[in-house]
Protein backbone atom coordinates (compact mmCIF):
# COMPACT_ATOMS: atom_id res chain seq x y z
CA UNK A 1 0.00 0.00 0.00
CA UNK A 2 1.35 3.46 -0.92
CA UNK A 3 2.01 5.84 1.94
CA UNK A 4 -0.48 8.69 2.10
CA UNK A 5 1.18 12.06 1.52
CA UNK A 6 -0.01 14.49 4.17
CA UNK A 7 -0.79 17.98 2.92
CA UNK A 8 0.01 20.45 5.74
CA UNK A 9 -2.68 22.93 6.76
CA UNK A 10 -0.07 25.70 6.87
CA UNK A 11 0.80 25.11 3.21
CA UNK A 12 -2.87 24.97 2.21
CA UNK A 13 -3.54 28.29 3.95
CA UNK A 14 -0.38 29.90 2.54
CA UNK A 15 -0.98 29.05 -1.12
CA UNK A 16 -4.75 29.22 -0.95
CA UNK A 17 -5.15 32.70 0.52
CA UNK A 18 -8.72 33.83 -0.26
CA UNK A 19 -9.59 30.44 -1.79
CA UNK A 20 -9.18 28.73 1.59
CA UNK A 21 -11.12 29.25 4.82
CA UNK A 22 -9.63 28.40 8.22
CA UNK A 23 -11.84 27.27 11.10
CA UNK A 24 -11.63 28.76 14.58
CA UNK A 25 -12.73 27.58 18.01
CA UNK A 26 -12.16 23.83 17.53
CA UNK A 27 -9.65 23.61 20.36
CA UNK A 28 -9.96 19.93 21.31
CA UNK A 29 -8.34 17.12 19.32
CA UNK A 30 -8.52 13.35 19.70
CA UNK A 31 -7.08 10.39 17.82
CA UNK A 32 -4.60 10.57 14.96
CA UNK A 33 -3.38 14.16 14.44
CA UNK A 34 -4.24 14.43 10.74
CA UNK A 35 -7.24 14.16 8.45
CA UNK A 36 -7.91 15.03 4.83
CA UNK A 37 -10.97 14.25 2.75
CA UNK A 38 -14.29 15.45 1.35
CA UNK A 39 -16.98 16.65 3.74
CA UNK A 40 -20.30 15.02 4.48
CA UNK A 41 -22.21 17.63 6.45
CA UNK A 42 -24.95 17.44 9.06
CA UNK A 43 -26.59 19.69 11.64
CA UNK A 44 -27.80 18.49 15.03
CA UNK A 45 -30.69 19.55 17.18
CA UNK A 46 -29.53 20.67 20.65
CA UNK A 47 -28.28 17.72 22.73
CA UNK A 48 -29.31 15.26 19.99
CA UNK A 49 -26.89 13.31 17.75
CA UNK A 50 -29.33 11.58 15.39
CA UNK A 51 -27.95 13.67 12.52
CA UNK A 52 -24.42 12.40 13.16
CA UNK A 53 -25.69 8.81 13.23
CA UNK A 54 -27.50 9.36 9.91
CA UNK A 55 -24.41 10.88 8.30
CA UNK A 56 -22.19 8.13 9.68
CA UNK A 57 -24.49 5.43 8.33
CA UNK A 58 -24.34 6.71 4.74
CA UNK A 59 -20.78 8.04 4.62
CA UNK A 60 -18.34 6.47 2.16
CA UNK A 61 -14.69 5.57 2.86
CA UNK A 62 -12.43 8.60 3.19
CA UNK A 63 -15.29 10.93 4.06
CA UNK A 64 -14.88 13.55 6.79
CA UNK A 65 -18.02 14.07 8.88
CA UNK A 66 -18.54 17.79 9.47
CA UNK A 67 -21.25 18.49 12.02
CA UNK A 68 -22.82 21.63 13.45
CA UNK A 69 -23.94 20.88 17.01
CA UNK A 70 -24.32 24.48 18.16
CA UNK A 71 -26.32 24.68 21.38
CA UNK A 72 -24.97 21.48 22.90
CA UNK A 73 -22.63 21.67 25.89
CA UNK A 74 -23.77 19.19 28.57
CA UNK A 75 -23.71 15.99 26.51
CA UNK A 76 -21.48 14.51 23.84
CA UNK A 77 -22.46 14.09 20.20
CA UNK A 78 -19.82 11.46 19.42
CA UNK A 79 -18.01 8.78 21.38
CA UNK A 80 -15.99 5.57 21.27
CA UNK A 81 -18.67 3.32 19.77
CA UNK A 82 -19.37 5.76 16.95
CA UNK A 83 -15.63 6.14 16.35
CA UNK A 84 -15.30 2.36 16.11
CA UNK A 85 -18.14 2.21 13.56
CA UNK A 86 -16.55 5.07 11.60
CA UNK A 87 -13.18 3.32 11.53
CA UNK A 88 -14.79 0.08 10.41
CA UNK A 89 -16.33 1.94 7.47
CA UNK A 90 -13.06 3.63 6.53
CA UNK A 91 -14.11 7.18 7.31
CA UNK A 92 -11.39 9.81 7.45
CA UNK A 93 -12.39 11.73 10.56
CA UNK A 94 -14.81 14.10 12.28
CA UNK A 95 -14.95 17.88 12.61
CA UNK A 96 -17.60 18.82 15.16
CA UNK A 97 -18.94 22.15 16.41
CA UNK A 98 -19.75 20.55 19.75
CA UNK A 99 -18.39 18.16 22.40
CA UNK A 100 -17.33 14.51 22.31
CA UNK A 101 -16.86 11.88 25.02
CA UNK A 102 -14.60 8.84 25.57
CA UNK A 103 -11.63 10.90 24.42
CA UNK A 104 -9.05 8.47 25.85
CA UNK A 105 -10.66 5.59 23.96
CA UNK A 106 -10.80 7.62 20.75
CA UNK A 107 -7.12 8.43 21.21
CA UNK A 108 -6.40 4.72 21.48
CA UNK A 109 -8.50 3.94 18.41
CA UNK A 110 -6.69 6.65 16.44
CA UNK A 111 -9.82 8.06 14.80
CA UNK A 112 -9.07 11.75 14.12
CA UNK A 113 -11.48 14.25 15.67
CA UNK A 114 -11.45 18.04 15.99
CA UNK A 115 -14.17 19.51 18.22
CA UNK A 116 -14.99 22.22 20.75
CA UNK A 117 -14.53 20.16 23.91
CA UNK A 118 -15.73 17.18 25.91
CA UNK A 119 -18.87 16.37 27.90
CA UNK A 120 -19.77 13.15 29.75
CA UNK A 121 -23.52 13.06 29.13
CA UNK A 122 -25.35 10.97 26.54
CA UNK A 123 -27.19 12.69 23.69
CA UNK A 124 -30.76 11.99 22.62
CA UNK A 125 -31.49 10.40 19.25
CA UNK A 126 -34.85 11.88 18.34
CA UNK A 127 -34.48 14.49 15.61
CA UNK A 128 -32.03 15.81 13.02
CA UNK A 129 -31.85 19.32 11.61
CA UNK A 130 -30.19 18.33 8.32
CA UNK A 131 -27.92 15.81 6.60
CA UNK A 132 -26.08 16.75 3.42
CA UNK A 133 -26.88 20.48 3.53
CA UNK A 134 -24.37 23.32 4.04
CA UNK A 135 -23.45 23.98 7.68
CA UNK A 136 -21.40 26.51 9.62
CA UNK A 137 -18.65 24.88 11.66
CA UNK A 138 -15.73 26.73 13.22
CA UNK A 139 -17.16 29.99 11.81
CA UNK A 140 -16.79 28.63 8.26
CA UNK A 141 -19.57 27.71 5.83
CA UNK A 142 -18.94 24.14 4.68
CA UNK A 143 -20.72 22.55 1.71
CA UNK A 144 -20.89 18.81 1.06
CA UNK A 145 -17.82 17.75 -0.92
CA UNK A 146 -15.57 20.57 0.30
CA UNK A 147 -12.09 19.30 1.12
CA UNK A 148 -11.30 19.31 4.83
CA UNK A 149 -7.66 19.27 5.97
CA UNK A 150 -6.71 19.26 9.65
CA UNK A 151 -3.53 18.85 11.62
CA UNK A 152 -2.00 20.33 14.79
CA UNK A 153 -1.86 23.77 13.15
CA UNK A 154 -5.61 24.01 12.50
CA UNK A 155 -8.48 23.05 10.21
CA UNK A 156 -8.77 24.32 6.62
CA UNK A 157 -11.68 24.13 4.18
CA UNK A 158 -11.13 24.16 0.41
CA UNK A 159 -14.02 24.32 -2.08
CA UNK A 160 -14.13 21.09 -4.06
CA UNK A 161 -13.50 22.88 -7.37
CA UNK A 162 -10.28 24.43 -6.03
CA UNK A 163 -8.73 21.34 -4.45
CA UNK A 164 -6.71 20.06 -7.42
CA UNK A 165 -5.17 23.50 -7.99
CA UNK A 166 -4.41 23.92 -4.29
CA UNK A 167 -2.64 20.54 -4.25
CA UNK A 168 -0.45 21.57 -7.19
CA UNK A 169 0.37 24.88 -5.52
CA UNK A 170 1.26 23.09 -2.26
CA UNK A 171 3.64 20.79 -4.15
CA UNK A 172 5.36 23.80 -5.73
CA UNK A 173 5.66 25.48 -2.33
CA UNK A 174 7.20 22.33 -0.83
CA UNK A 175 9.81 22.33 -3.59
CA UNK A 176 10.72 25.96 -2.91
CA UNK A 177 10.92 25.39 0.84
CA UNK A 178 13.19 22.39 0.37
CA UNK A 179 15.63 24.61 -1.54
CA UNK A 180 15.48 27.09 1.34
CA UNK A 181 16.28 24.30 3.83
CA UNK A 182 19.31 23.34 1.76
CA UNK A 183 20.58 26.91 1.83
CA UNK A 184 19.98 27.14 5.59
CA UNK A 185 21.91 23.91 6.05
CA UNK A 186 24.79 25.53 4.15
CA UNK A 187 24.85 28.38 6.68
CA UNK A 188 22.89 31.12 4.94
CA UNK A 189 20.57 33.32 6.99
CA UNK A 190 16.83 33.16 6.39
CA UNK A 191 16.44 36.93 6.10
CA UNK A 192 19.08 36.98 3.36
CA UNK A 193 17.46 34.09 1.51
CA UNK A 194 14.13 35.92 1.66
CA UNK A 195 15.71 39.16 0.46
CA UNK A 196 14.76 41.15 3.57
CA UNK A 197 16.45 44.51 4.09
CA UNK A 198 16.89 44.68 7.88
CA UNK A 199 19.51 47.40 7.92
CA UNK A 200 17.12 49.95 9.45
CA UNK A 201 16.48 47.67 12.41
CA UNK A 202 19.99 46.45 13.23
CA UNK A 203 21.88 47.67 16.29
CA UNK A 204 24.94 49.49 14.99
CA UNK A 205 26.35 50.31 18.45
Amino acid sequence: MNEIVQVPVTAVAQVGRDRVRVMTGLTTHAGRPYLCGPALTCACAPEDNLAVHAALYQATPGTILVSDATGTARCALFGELMATDALNQGLGGLVLQGPIRDIADIDELGFPVWCTGTAPGQAAKATAVSVGAPVVVGNVLVSPGDQIIADRDGVAVVPAAEWATIQADVAALAEREQKTRSRLAAGERLADINGLDLSEYLNRG
